[in-house]
C-alpha cells in the first residue's frame, strides 16, 4: 500500500508544448498571462463544477506570489472564482537553478506559511506555472492543509511521478473529455457498422435462418453461414483480412440471387435477406416515427395558438384599464425604479500611482487591548495586514482630522510608491561606483541558536566580499512590494562596508572648524579630532576599520566627512557653550 497523499491536478498540455508560453508567464508578460488564463479557464471550470472554490497562487522564490498571482487574478476574471493570496515563503534559490546545477531540490529549505485558513466549505485550487517534481506544489498543499486541495497548472512533466510524498492524479481536460466522448461515439458507431455486428444482430433475430447481407454488388454470408453457402453452392469461403468482418466470409454477385436462392431452399435452409444496413434501418424508422408524431402536434399547436389569441382578446376586453401615474408621481416612481435597478459600486477612497484602488480604509480598536488601535485597508480587494497606530493618529482619526490618504502614507508607504517592472528589477544590478552585484538573497533566519532567529535578512556578494545583515521593516516592505531594486537595497545596507563615496557624502561638517586632524595614537589606533580655535578643541574619536579603509585605501572619504560623522554634535555643543559664556560675561 502506498502512503502517498493524493492530489488531483489539471494541465493544459505537457511542458514541451507550452514551454515558450511558460517562460513568458514567468517573466510576467501580460500577453502570456492572458493566453495562459484563456487556456486554463475551461479546465478550472470543470474542476470547480458544483463546488465552492478559491484560487490560491503559489509564491515564487522571492517569497510572495507575483506572476502566479497575476495569472490567478486573470483566471478569476474569466471563471468568477475568487483569488486568495494567502501563501508566502522565505526567499530561496529557484528550483530550476538548482536543477541546472545538479542540486537536489530537497536540499532547499522550502516552508510555506499560510496567512489565512481556508474554510472546509471551500475547495482550494492551487495555481502554478509548471508541475515538475511537485516539490513546490507539495509544500503548498501541506501549507494549505485542506483535504480536498486541487492543483491547476499550465504544463506538466512526468517527473511528478517520482515524488515520494504526493501522488498527482491528472484529470482529463474539457478538450480531452470531448475527444474521448467523440472517440467513444465513433467507436460505438464503428462497432454497430461492422459486418460482424450486423450478422450477430440479424442472427439473433433469425437464429434458424441463413443470413445473406447485401454489400454493394454482392451478397455475402459470414461465419457458419459462409461455410454452408460454400458447401451448397461450391463458392470459396475465405478468411477476411479484418476481424470485424467475421471469422469466415463467402460472397456471390447480386444478379445470381434468383439462381442460387432455390438451391439453398432445396437444401433445407431458411433464408433471411438483408438489403439495408442496421444504421440505415434505424435512421429510416426514426424519421418515419418523427413524421407521425410531428404532424398531429403541428395541428394541435395551431389550434392552441388560435385559442390563446382569442383568449388574450377576451381578457383585454374584460380586464379594467390601469391608469399610469402622471406628473410628479410619475417622475418619482420612475426614479425609484431606476434606483432599485442600479446597484452602485463602492467608490475607492484613493487610487495609487500604480492604478490600484484603496477601499475599506478604517481604524479599529483591539479586543484584547483597548488601548491599541490598528489601521487597515483593502488594495484591489486584497486585505492588508493591520498596522498599529500612533496615539496622535488615533486621536486625529477619532476627531476626523486625518484622511485615509495620510494614514496610508503613514502605515503603508510602499503601497503608494511606483512599482518597478520585472525587467528593471533584473537589470538594476550595478552600484553607483560601477561594481556589479554577483548575488543578493532575502531570507528568513531559522537557526534557533542565533539572536536574530525569525527575522528577515539580506545577504549579498560583490566581488569577493560577502555581507549580510537584518533588514529593516521599511526595506522589507519595499522589497516585497517591488518599489526598489537590488542595487538600491545593497547600497543602502552595505555602502559603509563597501567603502562607497555615496555613504560618506551624507556627512557635512559644521561651520567654525579651523582644522581637522587624523592621527595615530600610542595604542596604534587612528583617531579624528577638530580644532575650533578660540572656541576650543573636540575630543579624539577612534575611527572604525571601514572608515580607515575608506580614508586611506579606497580614498572615498575625507577627513572633514569623518569629523562630521563623529564630531558634529560635540562641535555644536562647543559653539553653544562659548556663546552662552560670552552672554553671561556681558551681564
Amino acid at each position: 500500500m502506498s502512503n502517498k497523499q493524493e492530489c488531483s491536478f489539471t494541465s493544459v498540455a505537457p511542458y514541451p508544448k507550452v514551454r515558450q508560453l511558460a517562460h513568458g508567464l514567468k517573466d510576467g508578460k501580460q500577453e502570456s498571462i492572458k493566453q495562459a488564463a484563456e487556456l486554463m479557464a475551461d479546465n478550472i471550470k470543470g474542476m470547480a463544477a458544483g463546488k465552492y472554490c478559491v484560487l490560491v497562487p503559489v509564491p515564487n522564490h522571492h517569497g510572495r506570489a507575483v506572476y502566479t498571482k497575476a495569472l490567478a487574478e486573470e483566471l478569476s476574471h474569466r471563471t468568477g472564482i475568487p483569488t486568495w493570496d494567502i501563501l508566502s515563503c522565505r526567499p530561496h534559490m529557484p528550483l530550476h537553478y538548482a536543477k541546472k546545477n545538479d542540486l537536489k531540490p530537497e536540499g532547499i529549505y522550502l516552508k510555506l506559511s499560510l496567512y489565512r485558513q481556508v474554510p472546509r466549505m471551500f475547495t482550494p485550487i492551487i495555481i502554478d506555472n509548471v508541475l515538475d517534481i511537485g516539490y513546490t506544489a507539495g509544500a503548498a498543499i501541506k501549507a494549505v492543509g485542506h483535504p480536498d486541495t486541487m492543483l491547476a497548472v499550465l504544463g506538466h512533466t512526468k517527473n511528478h511521478l517520482t515524488n515520494k510524498n504526493y501522488q498527482f492524479n491528472q484529470l482529463a481536460t474539457n478538450m480531452e473529455k470531448k475527444q474521448i466522448k467523440a472517440a467513444t461515439k465513433k467507436e460505438a458507431k464503428n462497432k454497430t457498422d461492422t459486418p460482424q455486428h450486423q450478422f450477430e444482430y440479424f442472427k439473433g433475430k433469425h437464429p434458424d435462418s441463413l443470413i445473406l447481407m447485401r454489400n454493394g454488388d454482392n451478397y455475402r454470408a459470414l461465419n457458419e453461414d459462409a461455410q454452408k453457402l460454400s458447401d451448397i453452392l461450391g463458392i470459396d469461403a475465405k478468411k477476411p483480412r479484418l476481424k470485424q468482418d467475421g471469422s469466415l466470409i463467402a460472397e456471390f454477385p447480386y444478379n445470381k440471387l434468383d439462381a442460387y436462392l432455390p438451391k439453398l431452399i432445396r437444401a433445407g435452409n431458411r433464408i433471411a435477406i438483408v438489403d439495408m444496413p442496421v444504421a440505415e434501418q434505424n435512421n429510416q424508422k426514426q424519421t418515419d416515427n418523427m413524421k407521425k408524431k410531428t404532424e398531429p402536434k403541428k395541428q394541435e399547436n395551431k389550434a392552441e395558438k388560435a385559442e390563446v389569441r382569442a383568449g388574450t382578446k377576451v381578457q383585454a376586453e374584460t380586464q379594467p384599464k390601469v391608469e399610469k401615474p402622471k406628473g410628479k408621481d410619475a417622475e418619482t416612481s420612475e426614479k425609484q425604479s431606476e434606483e432599485q435597478k442600479e446597484t452602485k459600486r463602492r467608490e475607492p477612497q484613493m487610487v495609487t500611482v500604480n492604478g490600484e484602488k484603496v477601499t475599506h480604509g478604517h481604524a479599529f480598536q483591539s479586543n484584547l487591548n483597548p488601548d491599541k488601535w490598528y489601521f487597515t485597508a483593502r488594495l484591489d480587494g486584497n486585505q492588508l495586514r493591520p498596522q498599529l497606530m500612533k496615539p496622535e493618529d488615533v486621536a486625529a482619526y477619532q476627531k476626523r482630522e486625518i484622511s485615509v490618504e495620510t494614514l496610508m502614507q503613514n502605515y503603508y508607504p510602499t503601497k503608494l510608491q511606483k512599482k518597478v517592472t520585472p525587467e528593471e528589477f533584473k537589470a538594476d544590478n550595478k552600484l553607483s561606483d560601477g561594481r556589479v552585484i554577483d548575488r543578493m538573497v532575502i531570507y528568513k533566519e531559522h537557526d534557533e541558536s542565533r539572536d536574530d532567529v525569525g527575522k528577515y535578512k539580506i545577504c549579498t556578494q560583490v566581488g569577493n566580499q560577502k555581507m549580510s545583515r537584518t533588514m529593516s521593516h521599511e526595506d522589507l516592505n519595499a522589497y516585497f512590494d517591488r518599489v526598489t531594486t537590488p542595487a538600491k537595497l545593497v547600497e543602502k545596507n552595505f555602502a559603509e562596508q563597501l567603502h562607497m563615496a555615496s555613504f560618506y557624502n551624507q556627512f557635512k561638517l559644521e561651520d567654525g572648524v579651523k582644522e581637522v586632524k587624523v592621527a595615530k595614537q600610542l595604542d596604534g589606533q587612528w583617531a579624528v579630532s577638530a580644532d575650533l580655535g578660540e572656541k576650543g578643541q573636540t575630543s579624539k574619536h577612534i575611527l572604525s576599520w571601514h572608515d580607515k579603509q575608506a580614508l586611506f585605501s579606497a580614498k572615498t572619504a575625507t577627513k572633514e566627512q569623518l569629523a562630521a560623522r563623529y564630531l558634529n554634535s560635540e562641535i555644536k555643543e562647543l559653539k553653544t557653550e562659548k556663546v552662552s559664556a560670552k552672554q553671561s560675561f556681558k551681564r
